[in-house]
């Protein structure tokens, strides 16, 4: 290539290469118009060029400053993100308590319950008693998601001899939760949300085919269905599939006092978690049944 020649380029050689049909007789006329293509087309590239080299400098000229806010940005949410883990740690999250109140007088077992819920934002509760067997399978699941799932908190309430019309066993305080809170089935897991009781899961029959022999994400994934946890990538589905499972029975509502004596919480407590009230919306009553108990 000479000195002072513009380099060829890739669409010179399409040009120079090109049949542009005009026959032997005109190809004059064809090659100017090749020309005229070639140089709008070369204006055409440089124009994008110099747009290209623009904004390479505009990002080369911000790397620096956006970096810096971006990493700033970052940093505080890390910060967050710690100060709420410390929150929630401080609070009983990361383990699962299986009895938080067992074998206190009623306005204990409540005031723990209300306090637990006022601080937690998500609240998984699970009502149990250690003759119904299957209560195991959600002790062993809970036990495992409470360390994974820092967000929510877990806890159990044992209910054992709490429709005892002697006042005899562990669970006797939890007779009021058991009554105002509609819990008619062991075991049940109650749902709690902002404050309010959104949910109640009866025995198994959410969790799949598998019934009592759920695993872990089954549990994770229903729960997240309700909006109590963040679900994990390996809890985006239901493990047996389907959510047909045993049917339970034992619901029923029937009327009921929306008041309670002692120092136990206030109506106007009782009412967020849908539990006070008159008419349809009341409270429930009469104990409840197993959904497996080995005394039966």
């Amino acid at each position: 290539m000479q000195v002072g020649q513009p380099a060829t380029t890739t669409l010179d050689l399409v040009y120079s290469k090109m049949d542009l049909g005009f026959g032997s007789a005109n190809q004059v006329v064809g090659t100017q118009l090749a020309n005229a293509a070639l140089q709008a087309a070369r204006a055409q590239e440089a124009a994008i060029s110099s747009e290209i080299s623009k904004y390479d400098s505009i990002l080369n000229d911000a790397t620096d400053t956006e970096l810096e806010k971006l990493r700033n940005k970052r940093l505080a949410a890390m910060k967050a993100a710690s100060i709420q883990k410390t929150h929630w740690l401080a609070n009983g999250h990361g383990v699962y308590t299986r009895d938080m109140a067992g074998g206190q007088n009623s306005a204990d077992v409540a005031k723990s319950f209300f306090d637990a819920s006022a601080k937690s934002e998500r609240l998984v509760v699970h009502f149990h008693r250690s003759t119904t067997r299957c209560c195991d399978a959600y002790h062993r699941a809970l036990t495992q998601l409470a360390p994974k799932h820092i967000e929510t908190r877990f806890v159990g309430i044992n209910v054992e001899g709490c429709c005892d019309v002697r006042g005899g066993g562990s669970g006797a305080g939890a007779k009021f939760l058991v009554e105002r809170l509609g819990i008619t089935v062991m075991p049940t897991l109650l749902l709690v949300k902002d404050r309010q009781a959104i949910h109640h899961i009866r025995g198994f029959d959410e969790l799949g085919p598998r019934g009592e022999e759920f695993i872990m994400t089954d549990l994770a994934f229903v729960l997240g269905t309700y909006d109590v946890l963040t679900r994990r990538e390996d809890e985006m589905s239901l493990g047996g599939g389907g959510r047909g499972g045993v049917e339970v029975g034992g619901v029923g509502s029937m009327g009921g006092s929306n008041t309670m004596g002692g120092g136990g919480p206030s109506l106007s407590t009782l009412r967020m978690f849908g539990i006070g009230g008159s008419g349809g919306g009341g409270v429930r009553s009469g104990g409840y049944e197993d959904f497996d108990s080995d005394e039966d």
